[in-house]
C-alpha cells in the first residue's frame, strides 16, 4: 500500500530571443511515474506474513493539479506463501484521490481516500476503501489511515498511524525513518477476536541514494518489528530496493 502522497510542483520555463525574454505559461497539470523492485513487500511492518516474501515488482502513476487535487494508481506483485496460498498471479492495485493543501509556507495537509483492489483473489471481500488524513512540516510527516469497511485483512475503524522523517546527507544520501502504530476494532465481518486494541507495528530506519541524474534511487531499509492485532511478534528484517522515477 502506498502511504505518502505529494503534489509535484512544476518549474516555470523561460525562452530567450536576441531581443527579449518572455515567460511561457506553466501548465497546472503534472504527471509522474515510478517503477521499482524490492527484496520483499512487508505491509505496515508485517514481517511475519509478508505480502510478498520474494522479489517484488511495484510501480505507479500520479497526477496532480496546481489547485492541490491529486489522483493516482499504485500496484505491487503479491506472492506471500502464507498470505495468498494457491493463487496464480495475485496483484494489489491502489486507486486514490485527494487534496494537498498548505496552512503556511512550512505546514501542509492531505485529505484523501484509497480503494484497494486485489486482482486474482478468489473473493472480492479483500477490496475496500480507506480514509487518509495527513500533516507535513518540513521533513516531518504524520498520517492516519482508517479502514471504512470490513475486509479480509481488517475491520472498519482500524486505523494505521505513521510518522516519517527524512534527513538529507552529503553525496545525495538520505536518512529515512518511519514509525508505525495501529489501533484495532475487535470484531468485523471477517476478522474476529482481536486480542489487542493497540499495537506498535514497526520502526524503520534506512538509507537511500539518488544515482546521479538517472532518476534511479537505491535504498536499504531495516525494519524493527512490533506485533499485530493478535499479539503475534514480527521479526526484524532488512529490505533492499531500487526504484526509477520519471
Amino acid at each position: 500500500m502506498k502511504f505518502t502522497l505529494k503534489a509535484i510542483a512544476m518549474a516555470a520555463v523561460a525562452s530567450a530571443s536576441s531581443f527579449t525574454f518572455a515567460d511561457e505559461p506553466t501548465s497546472p497539470h503534472s504527471v509522474s511515474g515510478n517503477i521499482g523492485v524490492l527484496s520483499s513487500y512487508n505491509l505496515r511492518g508485517n514481517t511475519a506474513v509478508p505480502e510478498n516474501d520474494k522479489v517484488t515488482l511495484q510501480g505507479g502513476l500520479d497526477y496532480s493539479h496546481a489547485t492541490g487535487f491529486y489522483a493516482g494508481w499504485w500496484t505491487s506483485t503479491l506472492d506471500g506463501d502464507d498470505a495468498y496460498p494457491g493463487q496464480t498471479n495475485p496483484m494489489e492495485h491502489d486507486f486514490y484521490v485527494g487534496y494537498n493543501g498548505s496552512i503556511n509556507d512550512e505546514l501542509g495537509f492531505t485529505v484523501g481516500t484509497t480503494y484497494y483492489y486485489y486482482y486474482d483473489i478468489d473473493t472480492s471481500d479483500a477490496n475496500g476503501f480507506e480514509l487518509l488524513l495527513g500533516l507535513n512540516y518540513k521533513d516531518f510527516g504524520v498520517s492516519a489511515q482508517t479502514l471504512l469497511e470490513d475486509t479480509l485483512w481488517g475491520n472498519a475503524g482500524d486505523t494505521y498511524f505513521k510518522a516519517t522523517y527524512s534527513y538529507p546527507l552529503p553525496n545525495d544520501f538520505s536518512l529515512d525513518t518511519a514509525l508505525g502504530l495501529h489501533t484495532y476494532e475487535k470484531n468485523g465481518d471477517f476478522v474476529k477476536g482481536s486480542t489487542e486494541s493497540f499495537s506498535f507495528r514497526h520502526f524503520d530506519v534506512g538509507l537511500s541514494k539518488a544515482i546521479g541524474d538517472s532518476g534511479v534511487t537505491a535504498s536499504l531499509n531495516y525494519i524493527f518489528g512490533g506485533n499485530d492485532r493478535f499479539d503475534e511478534n514480527f521479526k526484524n528484517k532488512a529490505v533492499l530496493g531500487l526504484a526509477y522515477s520519471f
